[in-house]
């Protein structure tokens, strides 16, 4: 699925149509559409891992030592804490990442150096501001939207969900998040790959996109972030419950 977050990415870096984009994938290649892929794996599964282990330790806490809580709020308390710091840790790889896929270097190694050249170990946390007001809604809501959506389908059919419709619950939840959070992923993407130097905040980029855009502007790569994150909500949301069920 990696190629389809590069196209993202080029779909909201660039001012120019999808159409365009889409005429110039054959002179990329494969190895354009696989640019990131690396740092992006070993982010994802330090911050997957990571994140997965302090959800649930979370709700374990809050269970006993707040048992008045609600499950929704239990479930939006442990989303938060957990996001916070497991998206911090891959803000590095997010980086360079985001910087491959554009083209602004060729290899992990030249995007480590060059990076660290440039601007030093803040240049690794560029957009942490971003990421972080996209991760956190994202999975605080995409938690609360399948836990409710799993209650009203149980109500509906009277019974207790099978596993496939589980995981296809998980996945509508993940990319109807995605999709409602697509802005502040445009914002963040622009800001990680702004040129060095080049004074970029939140609402400067925000401003600049609405005025030179139009308000879609910040929905740009709304359709393949729904395509992208959908299998990844049904992992998050869904797989991991999923498995720990059938661990007993």
């Amino acid at each position: 699925m990696h190629p389809v977050d590069t196209y993202k990415t080029w779909v909201q870096a660039s001012t120019v149509t999808s159409p365009e984009i889409i005429s110039k994938i054959s002179q990329i290649g494969v190895r354009g559409l696989y640019k990131g892929s690396i740092p992006a794996i070993v982010g994802q599964f330090a911050s997957h891992g990571l994140r997965t282990g302090i959800c649930e330790a979370s709700k374990f806490v809050l269970v006993n030592i707040a048992p008045t809580l609600s499950e929704i709020q239990v479930h939006s308390v442990a989303s938060f804490s957990s996001t916070f710091i497991g998206t911090v840790m891959r803000i590095p790889c997010e980086v360079l990442k985001q910087r491959l896929q554009a083209g602004q270097f060729d290899n992990v190694g030249e995007a480590i150096t060059g990076t660290w050249l440039l601007e030093g170990s803040k240049g690794f946390f560029r957009g942490t501001g971003a990421t972080l007001c996209r991760e956190i809604p994202f999975y605080v809501a995409g938690a609360g939207l399948y836990s409710q959506s799993k209650k009203v389908a149980r109500k509906l059919l009277e019974r207790e969900l099978d596993p496939l419709e589980a995981v296809v619950i998980g996945a509508l939840s993940g990319g109807l998040t995605a999709v409602m959070t697509t802005p502040l992923d445009v914002i963040k993407t622009r800001m990680m790959i702004a040129p060095q130097g080049q004074k970029v905040t939140f609402s400067i980029l925000a401003l600049s996109i609405l005025r030179n855009e139009g308000p879609l502007g910040l929905f740009k790569g709304a359709v393949p972030r729904f395509f992208w994150v959908a299998p990844l909500g049904a992992m998050n949301f869904a797989g991991y419950e999923l498995i720990r069920k059938a661990m007993g």
